[in-house]
């Protein structure tokens, strides 16, 4: 089972949206962006969900710090909603740490769930 470190705004909206979406695929665990970011650089955690009012700034401002710009996406922004082909793409380049906007939880997290669980 896969395990997602869930961090910023919204945090009890996302676990839910994950776990409505798909029940019992992924492990959620609420942490503070530091505590989260950590977990997935030492392979506790496989993925990095972060959610503030850009979904770029605090979102995954420590995530990109310690797993790296490279491993860093965001997803949705505001008025910008999650594209499934844009998904897909981040998560074939080997990005773990997704970032998005308070607005975009409920329509990009399946996006982003539905994608990881095909993995």
């Amino acid at each position: 089972m896969k395990k997602i470190g869930i961090a910023g705004l919204q945090r009890e909206q996302i676990k839910a949206q994950i776990e409505q979406t798909l029940p019992g695929q992924f492990e959620c665990h609420i942490l503070n962006d530091m505590e989260a970011a950590m977990k997935v650089k030492s392979g506790e955690l496989d993925y990095y969900i972060g959610c503030c009012n850009t979904g770029a700034g605090a979102a995954l401002s420590l995530a990109i710090a310690i797993i790296g710009f490279a491993q860093s996406c965001t997803i949705a922004k505001p008025a910008i909603q999650a594209k499934q082909h844009e998904i897909e793409q981040f998560v074939s380049e080997g990005r773990v740490a997704f970032g998005l906007s308070v607005e975009h939880v409920e329509h990009a997290v399946p996006m982003l769930i539905n994608t990881l669980a095909s993995r």
